[in-house]
C-alpha cells in the first residue's frame, strides 16, 4: 500500500524536461538521524503477540525490514522525486541507495517488491516498473510492467501479488481530465474510469493523491473532494470502487462511504485492510495559522472504519505535532501488505536554515493492539531553491 499527503500540490498542467538531481553530498542525504536510530519498544495496554512468518523480507513479528519513500521536491518536473530505501526499525537510509526517481510507489508481496511509476521521457506519458528489495535492502533491476500509460501517474496501488495494479493519471493540458485505471498484468487488459480532476485539470471529481487496493485486488478506496458544475469543491469524500465496475465516469461508478465538510479536518489518507472489509482513515486538524512569526499544532487522528458504510469502530492513534511551520505535509499513511502494521508520518519540521535537513516524525502502529513506537528520519537538504516538502511511503 502506499500513502501520500494531500498537501502535495504539484502542477501537472505544464510538463517540462527539467531533471532534478539530489546527490548524497547534500546535508543529511545519507546520514541517519542518530537520535532516531535507536529502536524503541512497542508499548500497549493490550497484549499482542505475533506468530513468526516465513515470508522473505519480514521480521518474526511480520513487519517488513525496510520501507521506501519518494521525497517530494518543490519545483520537480511532473512531481517526481528520488526513491529512498530505509530500515523500518530506525528510519535510517540503507547503505546503497537506488539512484532513481519516481512519480508514485507502492509495495506488495510482503514488502519484498516495489511497484514504481516513472515519467516516460519528457512527454505526457508514464511507465510502470517493478523491482525486488534484497535482504540487504538494495533495490533490484527495474522491470517494465504493462504498456505505456497515457498521462502522468500521480498514485499507484497493487494487490498482494502485484497481478492487479490501480493508478490515477493526470493530463498535461488544462482542457483535459484525468482517470483511474486498473491493469491486469498477465493479460495487459486495462479498465478506465474517467472525469477525474487531478491537480487543477477538468473533471467531476477531484482526487488522484491517495489510492489503496485490497489484497485480492477486488476493491479500491481513495480520497478527494466532490465538485460542482463550476468546479467548486463541495466537500471531502472517501470513495470505494469495485475493480470490476464497468468503464465510464468515475463519479457514477464509485460509491461514497464517507462525507466531510471542506472546512473540517483534512482527509489526508485512506488504507484498506487486506480483506477490504475495513479501512484506516487519517485526518489532520490544525489549531492556529502559520505565519512568519507563529507556529501551529496539528493532530493526525487515525480511525478504523467499516467499508460498507464508513462507520468508525475505534480510534487507532492520535498523533500531535507541535511547533508546525509547514502545513502541507499531511499524513501520508500506509499499511503493510499483511495488514499488521501502519506507518504514519505526520510532521515535517524544517531547521533554522536550509543547511539543516528537514526532519520527519512518524509512528509505527500495530493494528491489532494499537501499540506504537516513534520513528524519525531526515530528508535531503536544500538544493538551491528546491526543498523537500513531502513524501510518499511504501511498506
Amino acid at each position: 500500500m502506499a500513502g501520500i499527503g494531500t498537501g502535495r500540490r504539484v502542477a501537472l498542467l505544464v510538463i517540462t524536461s527539467a531533471a532534478l538531481t539530489l546527490g548524497c553530498a547534500m546535508a543529511g542525504c545519507g546520514a541517519p538521524n542518530r537520535a532516531a536510530s535507536r529502536p524503541e519498544t512497542l508499548v500497549s495496554k493490550h497484549s499482542a503477540g505475533s506468530r513468526p512468518l516465513a515470508t522473505a523480507g519480514l521480521t518474526a513479528a511480520g513487519q517488513p525490514r525496510y520501507f521506501a519513500d519518494i521525497v517530494r521536491i518543490t519545483g520537480s518536473a511532473a512531481g517526481a522525486g528520488p526513491v529512498q530505501i530505509r530500515y523500518s526499525a530506525t528510519g535510517a537510509l540503507t547503505p546503497r541507495q537506488p539512484g532513481v526517481d519516481a512519480l508514485a510507489i507502492t509495495a506488495y508481496e510482503g514488502g519484498s517488491r516495489l511497484l514504481l511509476a516513472r515519467q516516460a521521457g519528457d512527454g505526457c506519458a508514464s511507465r510502470l516498473y517493478r523491482a525486488t528489495v534484497s535482504a540487504a535492502g538494495r533495490l533490484g533491476r527495474l522491470t517494465r510492467v504493462g504498456p505505456v500509460v497515457r498521462g502522468i501517474v500521480t498514485s499507484v496501488a497493487a494487490d498482494s501479488r502485484g497481478s492487479l495494479i490501480g493508478y490515477f493519471a493526470g493530463p498535461c493540458s488544462k482542457p483535459g481530465s484525468g482517470y483511474l485505471a486498473v491493469l491486469t498484468v498477465r493479460s495487459g487488459q486495462i479498465r478506465r474510469w474517467t472525469g477525474v480532476a487531478v491537480y487543477g485539470s477538468g473533471g467531476t471529481l477531484a482526487t488522484g493523491t491517495a489510492i489503496s487496493m485490497s489484497a485480492t485486488g477486488r476493491l479500491l478506496a481513495f480520497t478527494g473532494a466532490a465538485t460542482g458544475a463550476d468546479g467548486k469543491l463541495l466537500g471531502q469524500r472517501v470513495w470505494t470502487l469495485s475493480a470490476t465496475a464497468p468503464p465510464g465516469p468515475l463519479a457514477e461508478r464509485s460509491r461514497v462511504v464517507l462525507k466531510r465538510s471542506q472546512s473540517g479536518p483534512e482527509i489526508s489518507a485512506v488504507a484498506l485492510s487486506p480483506d477490504g472489509k475495513t479501512f484506516y482513515l487519517c485526518t489532520v486538524g490544525t489549531k492556529g495559522t502559520v505565519s512568519a512569526h507563529a507556529a501551529v499544532s496539528q493532530t493526525a487522528v487515525i480511525t478504523v472504519r467499516r467499508t460498507s458504510d464508513g462507520t468508525s469502530t475505534g480510534i487507532v492513534a492520535k498523533l500531535t505535532a507541535t511547533g508546525v511551520t509547514f502545513q502541507g505535509f499531511g499524513c501520508p499513511m500506509t499499511v503493510t501488505p499483511n495488514g499488521r502494521y501502519l506507518l504514519a508520518p505526520y510532521q515535517l519540521r524544517y531547521g533554522n536554515n536550509t543547511t539543516v535537513p528537514p526532519l520527519v516524525r512518524a509512528a509505527v502502529i500495530r493494528a491489532s493492539s494499537h501499540a506504537r513506537r516513534a520513528l524519525s528520519f531526515r530528508l535531503p537538504g536544500s538544493a538551491g531553491m528546491s526543498v523537500a516538502d513531502g513524501i510518499t511511503v511504501a511498506w
